[in-house]
């Protein structure tokens, strides 16, 4: 997952979000990463499809019916359970 694109992902699927500086969101992005890396270990050929976030691929697929806002929806999936784990280790 090419973490500098994460904000883009950010702003289009949680706008509520969308008001943070890119930094912060790269960083977030990148403890995304490393979370998805773990669930998908040596299974990194199914990751692959749906980590990709570059906007080229993007922008191809917005308006895709099995995609969400050019989005593979397993990765909004995994991002809700990821936001929900940190929730929960955090309080």
């Amino acid at each position: 997952m090419e973490t500098e694109f994460f904000p883009h992902f950010i702003r289009m699927n949680y706008p509520s979000m969308g008001n943070e500086k890119n930094v912060l969101l790269i960083a977030f992005g990148e403890e995304f990463k490393t979370y998805l890396e773990n669930k998908f270990e040596g299974q990194m050929e199914k990751l692959a499809p749906i980590w990709d976030i570059n906007p080229k691929t993007v922008i191809m697929k917005v308006g895709h019916p099995f995609r969400h806002n050019g989005y593979h929806p397993a990765l909004l999936l995994h991002f809700t359970d990821f936001i929900s784990q940190m929730v929960e280790e955090n309080g």
